[in-house]
């Protein structure tokens, strides 16, 4: 169980920082809390703006580390992530570089804070609030018959906080 958390972990970590990288969230949302979708998508929205895009370069997960525990209403995952990647700032209609490190990876620690209700099993099928249909868990949150979001929350883990981002 500790591998197949360690893999989920570390990809959902990716697809944020991919999401932030492509300035689009839209395939990371249902993974991420509201509060952290809203502070990440008015970073991308600014980097829009400015016509510039964040680079991760040769991106990787050198480590992870879990510790986990629960209170009345979340099983909570504690989440110690040790990654390297090039870390810069790119001018979107130049390909230029602004600011940061594009010559080499650096390596940065992250703490990440993951919640899923109390007692949710990721087996169980997951119905659409909006129609009823079955949802693919794995997709991007979206219902494909009728448009509903849906939060992961109610069945998987979702990112609540990260640092050092």
């Amino acid at each position: 169980m500790n591998d197949e958390l360690k893999g989920k972990f570390s990809n959902i970590f990716i697809k944020l920082l991919l999401g932030i990288q492509m300035r689009d969230l839209e395939d990371v949302k249902h993974l991420l809390s509201d509060d952290l979708y809203n502070k990440y998508n008015d970073i991308c929205q600014k980097l829009i703006e400015r016509n510039e895009a964040h680079m991760y370069d040769e991106m990787n997960v050198k480590s992870i580390s879990i510790k986990t525990s629960s209170d009345e209403e979340y099983d909570i995952a504690d989440v110690h992530i040790v990654s390297r990647y090039m870390d810069y700032i790119m001018d979107v209609n130049t390909g230029k570089k602004k600011s940061g490190i594009d010559d080499h990876r650096v390596e940065i620690e992250h703490d990440l804070v993951f919640k899923k209700e109390k007692g949710a099993k990721r087996g169980s099928v997951v119905k659409c609030a909006g129609c009823g249909a079955n949802l693919d868990a794995n997709n991007s949150g979206v219902c494909q018959y009728c448009g509903t979001v849906h939060s992961a929350i109610d069945y998987d883990y979702i990112l609540t906080s990260i640092t050092n981002l």
